[in-house]
């Protein structure tokens, strides 16, 4: 009897011991919203003793996260704080190596192992890590439900707007359920911005403390927008057709699942209301059946049949399906548009398309869009627009927005281009000020860096000839040419790496030479010029891709070293190390 009560004691000690140590594991668990940049949760472990996220932060190599002190976790209105951290140490900044990735893992006071859903906060500010709706891999977040008048068809009739300017506005709200305090997501609209055609603007903004923000965007015409909610590593998008003087509010569900196809705008009232939606499920449904164009083509004969066909087959496929026929011509437009690109296809393909007889063929079969008396604003828009300019005798509006679109941004280029016809007054006279403004900006930072930048005059110099424009402005020196960008994390870091050595050779024969363009913000890249000691170009998008093609590179920091007799002697594509650098100089100055 005795032996059989010590046997139970033991057995029920052990019972407890285990499920001390049992542990639950969430592999991969579902996020509701992730407003944390390129932080990820891939593990999640409960026990009675603690917490455990596992958790990875990757960006660019030489970048820094740190993880506060005061992070906690949240569930069911209590809070769990953090206790430590694995491979960092709280409050520190962290740098990335050379992977440019950092895996480690934090330690929290315990959740409930009853727990089915938590959030990881590190703080309420708008640059600190927050996680909503963690949850098992397993689990189905239920949509909520939207409100009838987020589903109502819009009143109008199904017709697109006429092409016309207009300096009013066109204004979208956005209107969050399941929002949770400390959210405040970005929101990035993308449009074609008339001040400069050919590079789309993209404006953010955020939603307010209570899930709801407001953007009034000066479109000029009826053109169809982008916007885009990050939900790290997913994105939410929505299509809308915005016209000006006109208003559409968009239903947003923080908590919405919003993997792959996910979305979380899910409603949709105010102007074209319907196309919003429609819009979307066109893209999923559509992507599923659309066939890509052939690219077996080797005479611009054959490439007409096959872009004729494809273009067919498209629009054919577009009639019928169960959209509205405002969405079915919007889409139809762009098909016919003349936009389509050929450069993935190969270089024989693309040199095809380049062929007189095909711009031709383009020219009199495929721009119908630009004609409709309903053409939409778009990028594509743009991109044909070089047809008009082939088309002397095209009048009207859609011929004025053509001509504008592909003239004005020559200019804003550096080219000399005289003015083409406009007739529309109000385009004509917007078109003047953007050149006014352009020809203003560029002579006040002429003046305004006058004393420490080499600010290049874009008007006279080709692309082809910009790298020689500035090597001849150090005859007799060596050359160091840095291309880099504002944006450029590696590139700053050259910057740093190669300040010591800069000192070094001060007195030297060699001029370094640092060179970006318009894809740094003007704003952004004037105030870091005074710890970059050298001389500095602003190139337009033009000479920039020129020098790339010549450099043979795709990506940046890219740097090249010429001799005093201005030979090339070293080049690479991402910085190399300083011993490297100061090698490649040192044979220069020899």
């Amino acid at each position: 009897m005795r032996r059989t009560i010590i046997a139970i004691i033991l057995a029920f000690v052990c019972i407890i011991g285990q499920a001390r140590e049992k542990t639950i594991v969430w592999e991969k668990p579902a996020i509701a919203f992730n407003c944390s940049d390129f932080l990820l949760i891939d593990k999640v472990e409960l026990t009675k003793q603690e917490t455990k996220l596992y958790a990875r932060y990757y960006y660019m190599p030489s970048y820094w996260f740190s993880i506060a002190k005061g992070s906690y976790l949240q569930s069911g209105g209590k809070t769990y704080p953090i206790v430590c951290a694995d491979s960092i140490t709280l409050g520190e900044r962290f740098t990335l190596g050379d992977k440019g990735e950092q895996e480690f893992v934090l330690h929290f006071e315990p959740l409930p192992m009853k727990t089915k859903e938590f959030d990881f906060i590190e703080g309420l500010g708008d640059k600190d890590f927050k996680v909503f709706g963690i949850h098992d891999s397993t689990y189905t977040m239920p949509a909520a439900p939207v409100p009838a008048e987020y589903r109502a068809d819009y009143t109008e009739e199904d017709q697109l707007e006429d092409l016309r300017y207009s300096e009013e506005p066109a204004t979208v709200r956005f209107k969050a359920l399941n929002y949770r305090k400390g959210m405040r997501p970005y929101i990035k609209a993308q449009y074609v911005d008339l001040k400069n055609p050919t590079e789309p603007i993209d404006v953010s903004f955020r939603m307010n403390d209570e899930g709801e923000a407001e953007i009034s965007l000066p479109v000029g015409v009826p053109q169809m927008v982008w916007f885009h909610m990050i939900n790290f590593p997913w994105s939410s998008n929505c299509t809308l057709y915005l016209v000006p003087g006109k208003e559409i509010t968009v239903l947003v569900d923080m908590l919405k699942d919003d993997t792959f196809r996910g979305n979380k705008f899910i409603g949709y009232k105010g102007y074209f209301a319907k196309f919003a939606r429609e819009y979307y499920q066109m893209q999923v449904d559509y992507l599923d059946k659309e066939e890509p164009m052939k690219a077996t083509a080797t005479t611009v004969g054959e490439l007409i049949r096959d872009y004729d066909e494809y273009c067919e087959s498209s629009a054919k496929l577009m009639e019928s399906q169960p959209y509205s026929k405002a969405l079915k011509e919007v889409i139809v437009q762009r098909i016919y548009d003349g936009s389509y690109s050929f450069g993935y296809h190969g270089e024989t393909i693309d040199s095809l398309s380049k062929q007189p007889a095909f711009t031709e063929h383009i020219l009199q079969h495929h721009i119908s869009g630009l004609h409709s008396p309903k053409a939409v604003l778009t990028l594509a828009f743009v991109y044909a627009s070089r047809y008009y300019a082939m088309d002397k005798e095209a009048r009207g509006i859609n011929a004025d927005l053509a001509r504008y679109c592909y003239y004005l941004p020559k200019v804003l280029d550096g080219q000399k281009v005289e003015k083409p016809l406009i007739e529309d007054k109000s385009l004509s006279a917007l078109y003047d000020q953007a050149v006014e403004e352009y020809r203003k900006t560029i002579a006040a930072n002429q003046k305004e860096l006058a004393d420490n930048v080499h600010y290049l005059d874009m008007t006279d110099v080709a692309p082809e000839n910009i790298l020689q424009t500035i090597l001849d402005k150090y005859k007799g020196k060596a050359v160091l040419i840095d291309l880099w960008a504002t944006w450029c994390g590696p590139c700053r870091k050259g910057h740093k790496d190669m300040a010591p050595l800069k000192e070094q050779l001060k007195d030297k024969n060699i001029q370094f030479v640092y060179i970006t363009s318009t894809s740094s913000p003007y704003e952004d890249w004037k105030p870091m010029l005074g710890d970059i000691s050298g001389n500095h170009y602003y190139l337009t998008k033009g000479q920039w891709d020129h020098l790339l093609e010549l450099y043979q590179s795709n990506g940046i920091p890219t740097y090249a070293i010429y001799d005093a007799d201005g030979n090339l002697t070293y080049s690479t594509i991402g910085f190399p190390g300083i011993d490297k650098i100061k090698e490649e100089i040192e044979k220069v100055l020899k």
